[in-house]
């Protein structure tokens, strides 16, 4: 049986998805044959190499992902995948869509018209299998976890049975569709280790502090037992409730197990745990991971969520190889914090946590959110200082994303669709109107926020100037962004 996996991503956006890659080594480890349609480095016609790597200012490296794809061709992604798709001939196409991709996805099937069946799964699928399914091209969605799915789905095409009763598969029969229920969710221990294998390898490249390493993404927990309004987890929980306990992570013992191997075999030294909030773990588990990780000699960055912060966690995992840690502080209001957001800590708290991290000598970046409902520019100035009190070098700041299925979504009655029907992107997140700013305001203080957080005040006048999109303001912006450098 060979199954084609369909990873639609923007150009460079590098980094192997967890879930892809468990998913080829179980097939494979049931002796299906696995290949991956993968659009990160496929060079569109109108690149241009940028002047930068993003809204963050990073050390210099000796070189960039973008010199790793200097000489690589212009690609026509139709024809390429018309190319793969004979040469591969799957029986089973495999896609994974995120919200703000699906449409692009959905294109390509349309103009491609595989003629191999087509299953869609991820979250976006999950919370609209109905609509996902009213595409001709699409014959199966899977709902929840994939795992057991796409394996059972996999053997029992081979064996050339019907598999309309396979769990967590919705599919289409005679115009209907079937609706099969969900099945318990995975034990993570049972879990084979990602075969990276199949991406290509300059999705390893991984700067850090000026030095290049090689690695990715490394998942150890499934589930939030957050209920933030900006996050899905709450309606997902709804949707598999009798699936089993939502919030779940693997034994300290298959994490190092995994991280062993993948290092090994791939040369991997840095990794991003991309759990929600890796310090959740208990003492006892920390300790374990400590013990295993610390032999291995890896580097790891990780989220954490600020209230299971202490002295105690902090320094486990800095023994054990953590460099890196992202706190969400979402916002530098704590009313906004508070009662918009379901984050409910106060920034004395956010504080303490932030400097324990500092102290422990560990690199931290902040998430920040702006955009939200009923925010107002003085808001966003109060996240700016707030980040600035603490002296934070790299802040991630996104204008809030009314995700479907969303608390934020539902009370703000947003659309993720507009009037022609098509999705907004999330690089375009301003023209929701959330807030009380305009949306070239809004998409100005995006791109100048961490001009406003690393250079002294006294240059604030000269970033307003620059947060606007005639030319006068960007040329002011690129030499800020030279300036800004400087102090990092």
């Amino acid at each position: 049986m060979k199954v084609l996996f369909f990873h639609y991503s923007d150009y460079l956006e590098a980094g192997i998805p967890g879930g892809v890659a468990i998913l080829s080594a179980l097939l494979k480890a049931d002796g299906h044959e696995t290949r991956l349609f993968d659009t990160t480095f496929f060079k569109p016609v109108h690149y241009r190499r940028s002047l930068k790597a993003g809204p963050e200012i990073f050390k210099q490296t000796a070189y960039t992902l973008e010199d790793l794809v200097e000489n690589d061709p212009v690609i026509d992604l139709k024809e390429e995948f018309y190319r793969e798709l004979k040469e591969f001939q799957p029986d089973l196409l495999a896609v994974s869509a995120m919200t703000t991709n699906i449409d692009e996805t959905l294109d390509i099937l349309r103009q491609v018209r595989p003629k191999c069946l087509v299953v869609i799964g991820g979250v976006h699928a999950t919370l609209n299998p109905e609509e996902i399914l009213r595409e001709k091209v699409v014959d199966m969605v899977c709902v929840g976890e994939g795992e057991g799915a796409l394996v059972d789905l996999s053997n029992t095409l081979e064996q050339n049975k019907n598999p309309r009763g396979i769990a967590n598969l919705w599919l289409k029969e005679n115009g209907s569709i079937i609706k099969n229920p969900l099945r318990r969710f995975e034990d993570l221990d049972n879990l084979p280790v990602p075969d990276w294998s199949i991406f290509d390898e300059r999705h390893l490249f991984r700067p850090f502090e000026g030095e290049i390493y090689k690695g990715s993404f490394i998942t150890t927990s499934r589930g939030c037992p957050g209920g933030c309004t900006y996050c899905v987890n709450k309606v997902l929980r709804r949707i598999c409730r009798g699936c089993g306990r939502y919030f779940r992570h693997q034994s300290p013992q298959k994490t190092i197990q995994d991280i062993e191997t993948i290092k090994e075999q791939y040369g991997a030294t840095w990794f991003k745990f991309a759990d929600d909030t890796f310090l959740l773990h208990p003492v006892e588990e920390l300790n374990a991971l400590k013990e295993g990780l610390k032999k291995l000699s890896i580097y790891f960055g990780c989220s954490v969520q600020p209230l299971t912060i202490s002295k105690e966690k902090v320094s486990l995992a800095r023994e054990m190889g953590c460099v890196a840690m992202t706190v969400g502080i979402e916002s530098g209001n704590e009313e906004i914090r508070r009662k918009i957001l379901n984050r409910k800590i106060s920034n004395q708290k956010l504080e303490r946590g932030i400097r324990t991290i500092i102290d422990a000598g560990i690199r931290v970046s902040t998430f920040n959110m702006i955009g939200l409902p009923g925010e107002t520019r003085e808001n966003v100035f109060q996240t700016i200082r707030f980040n600035k009190k603490l002296e934070i070098k790299a802040a991630n700041v996104y204008i809030v994303y009314p995700f479907p299925g969303t608390e934020i979504a539902s009370t703000c009655g947003t659309n993720y669709r507009d009037a022609k029907g098509k999705m907004i992107p999330m690089s375009e997140a301003a023209r929701f109107n959330l807030s009380q700013m305009s949306q070239d305001e809004l998409e100005g203080l995006r791109k100048t926020f961490n001009l406003y957080l690393i250079l002294p005040e006294r240059y604030w006048p000269q970033i307003r100037k620059a947060e606007g999109r005639d030319d006068q303001s960007q040329q002011l912006f690129r030499e800020l962004e030279e300036l800004a450098a400087s102090y990092v």
